[in-house]
Parts: structure tokens; sequence; C-alpha cells
């Protein structure tokens, strides 16, 4: 399960790599939901929903 600071340091990898793109609200968005099916087990069942760039983040600060 995501804590505070997994949390943070995955927010401010994705801030750093796509603040400037301009779909950075549905980036965020996609994230928010990756962390929340990551923490409900069912992100496997879920990613063709997600923005792909998100996968890869949310897997890797994934502290499980």
């Amino acid at each position: 399960m995501f804590d505070k600071d997994s949390l943070d340091r995955l927010f401010e990898e994705l801030r750093d790599e796509f603040e400037l793109e301009t779909d950075w609200e549905e980036i965020q968005r996609d994230a928010h939901l990756a962390v929340a099916y990551a923490d409900a087990g069912v992100l496997d069942d879920q990613q063709g929903s997600l923005d792909s760039r998100v996968i890869d983040y949310v897997a890797r600060h994934n502290p499980d």
C-alpha cells in the first residue's frame, strides 16, 4: 500500500517528467487511479484504461 513518502516521490517524478505536457491533468488523474487500483490489488486488470506512461512510475514507487 502506498504511503505518503512513496506518493510524494511518485508525483514529484511525474511532475518533473510530464508537467509541461498538454495532457498533464489526465496524467495526474490516471496516476491517482493507478495508485488506487494498485492498493486494491487490481492494477493489472485495469492497465488498459490508464495512460501507459503512468504504469511504470506507479510500479516503481509501489512500496509493496
